[in-house]
């Protein structure tokens, strides 16, 4: 009986020190970790950077940025390439930095189209449709000149058609507006815009001066998918302050514009008998109305010459 008690007890100890083996080997044994639940507790963001060095100034090709992980998403930056496509870098960035928003050029300009200019003109409730003019709409422009006191020689017409509205008071096209810091207790009457700032040819720029000028200008607002516009060529063409010195030279829209516009003949309607004067001499020295002005003192007189 005793030498049985001997055998289990002996059994009892080699089980004991195998169990306290394995437990000791368990607690040493390095932990797996589980890709997926590694990746879970530290999530990595997709953020745009510079593939190259990209220069001042130059726009942004698709094969210029890329997609990089970074461990926290940082304020100011990209998680789309196609946000980032097209737009101008302020400075040089280097490759593999970050594009963010303050790197990148911001401004009204990136607005226009190739050969269009911005213009501001003074408006108020009357002059734009009673203050109902959003940036992106189209308006057409009319003027209205009065000359002298004599209401016969006054006149009205159409001066542009379809022109673009980039921005109209503080608010900007593709914008939100900005937070008001205006009182609480004024907020509810928001500032009058005093401005419309619309997109023009260059060719558009000199009579919408004279007519600010001289006259009194009106927007009216039209639908956006209506794309007629009037044929300015069917009618006489104003006269230009300057000739070119070849009279066969074919003017671009940048050197019409340079050229000028004669506000006589533009107001008149009458237009040019002859745009290309001889070399070096101006297309208006010759009055076009074919009547000769004589002052005498005090006195004007126009003779038919």
């Amino acid at each position: 009986m005793n030498r049985l008690t001997k055998i289990v007890a002996a059994i009892l100890m080699v089980l004991a020190v195998l169990l306290a083996a394995t437990a000791w080997w368990m607690g040493h044994k390095p932990a797996v970790t589980n890709p997926a639940i590694a990746q879970t507790e530290a999530p990595t963001y997709l953020t745009v950077v510079a593939a190259r060095k990209l220069e001042k100034g130059q726009p942004i090709a698709m094969e210029d940025v890329k997609l990089a992980a970074t461990p926290t998403q940082m304020n100011g930056t990209y998680q789309n390439v196609a946000d980032v496509v097209g737009r101008l870098p302020m400075d040089d960035i280097e490759a593999d930095a970050f594009i963010t928003e303050a790197g990148l050029i911001h401004g009204l300009a990136l607005k226009l189209s190739e050969g269009e200019r911005a213009i501001a003109i003074p408006v108020d409730e009357t002059i734009s449709v009673g203050n109902k003019i959003q940036p992106g709409d189209y308006v057409d422009v009319f003027f209205t000149l009065k000359q002298g006191a004599n209401i016969e020689h006054g006149q009205a017409r159409l001066l542009a058609s379809r022109m673009r509205v980039l921005a109209y008071g503080a608010s900007i096209v593709g914008e939100l507006p900005a937070k008001s810091t205006i009182p609480a207790q004024s907020a509810s009457q928001p500032a009058q815009p005093r401005t419309a700032v619309l997109a023009a040819s260059v060719g558009q720029i000199n009579p919408l001066l004279l007519a600010m000028q001289n006259g009194k200008l009106t927007l009216a607002l039209r639908h956006p998918g209506d794309a007629t516009t009037a044929d300015a060529m069917l009618f006489p063409q104003p006269r230009n302050v300057l000739s070119p010195t070849d009279k066969h030279a074919e003017l671009s829209a940048d050197n019409r514009a340079f050229a000028g516009v004669d506000l006589s003949s533009w107001a008149d309607g009458k237009g040019a008998r002859d745009n290309h004067s001889a070399p070096g001499k101006t297309a208006n020295a010759a009055p076009a109305s074919g009547k000769l002005e004589i002052i005498r003192g005090a006195q004007r007189e126009r003779v038919n010459f």
